[in-house]
């Protein structure tokens, strides 16, 4: 029922002008807000922590139902990419990106033949900043693997068509392995909370939290670039995207592997952090990121895996809305 459910939102929307497309599943994901109490905490409590304000405050609110909006943004495009091509979708793009801009971020990256990494966050739209970096560069992303083989087909066809060849979350992390060592790129979204202890410890807007370490884990054992990548939307429903490639990020690794990889993951937030900062209604965080209580003591050591491959296989590495 799925299959075929998506066969027509994917028809529908192609048949739907876009502002009125992009409005209407903004509404109804607004609706899935305030009829879904407790999302609606878990977001107003994500989005004081991002604004530093009281959950009270109804600066909070207003942002924590935004995002909502945004993401039934997010949802109505996902629907349309079918329809869509590579040429379309750049026609649309607009380089936020400091001068030279972001391809010369990615190309700079990649210098000598070096691999490369982009994270990204579930945020404005990473559909389209796949789109925006495959049609580049030859790009790998890694992708969720739906149960109904019919889904699955169909959703990663259309990826392909765009531009990006999947890497299913079940083949990592050895496939992700070979690609980088072949001196490819890869992107995934990176943004997942996870308990404490078994992630690796940042600190995002001004709070300790914990998530995967393997971004960083594949940067050193491969000397692969990161280059953290977004698209967003402006708030006046035109037809732009808005593209944003951060400076290049190369691992220097000291012999202590640890520090290392929350050094890198660290750096990774920075830019993540910068980014839902400027834009704070485009980040689609549903689950607490932050641990309701602190711990009392420093993070220790043993948090951070010492080998790729023991926290970033499949879905610890990618999954983090909902």
């Amino acid at each position: 029922m799925i299959y075929w459910l998506t066969r027509v939102l994917c028809w529908a929307a192609g048949r739907t002008p876009r502002r009125p497309r992009l409005w209407l599943g903004g509404a109804l994901c607004e609706l899935v807000y305030l009829l879904w109490a407790s999302k609606r905490r878990i977001t107003i409590a994500n989005m004081a922590q991002v604004l530093g304000l009281p959950a009270n405050d109804a600066r909070v609110r207003w942002t924590a139902r935004r995002s909502w909006r945004n993401y039934g943004r997010y949802v109505a495009d996902f629907f349309y990419l079918p329809n869509a091509s590579v040429a379309s979708i750049a026609a649309r793009l607009r380089d936020t990106a400091s001068p030279p801009g972001w391809r010369a971020m990615l190309d700079r990256a990649r210098a000598g033949g070096r691999a490369l990494l982009v994270p990204t966050a579930h945020f404005g739209n990473w559909d389209v900043a796949g789109v925006m970096v495959g049609s580049h560069i030859p790009l790998h992303v890694i992708a969720e693997t739906f149960a109904d083989p019919r889904q699955n087909e169909l959703i990663q066809r259309q990826r392909a068509a765009l531009g990006m060849t999947v890497i299913p979350m079940e083949r990592t992390p050895r496939r992700i392995l070979r690609v980088l060592q072949a001196g490819g790129a890869v992107a995934t979204p990176v943004d997942r909370p996870m308990p404490p202890g078994e992630g690796v410890p940042v600190q995002f807007f001004g709070r300790r939290c914990y998530v995967p370490g393997g971004i960083a884990q594949l940067a050193l054992k491969t000397d692969a670039a990161i280059v953290p990548g977004f698209v967003y939307y402006d708030e006046a429903y035109s037809p732009a995207y808005y593209g944003y490639a951060a400076e290049p990020i190369f691992p220097h690794p000291t012999g202590d592997r640890a520090a290392d990889v929350i050094a890198l993951t660290q750096r990774i937030y920075d830019a993540i952090e910068a980014h839902v900062r400027a834009h704070p209604t485009q980040w689609y965080m549903f689950r607490a990121f932050w641990p309701a209580v602190e711990q009392a003591s420093a993070p220790t050591r043993e948090t951070v895996p010492t080998e790729a491959g023991d926290s970033f296989g499949g879905k610890d590495l990618v999954r983090a809305d909902g």
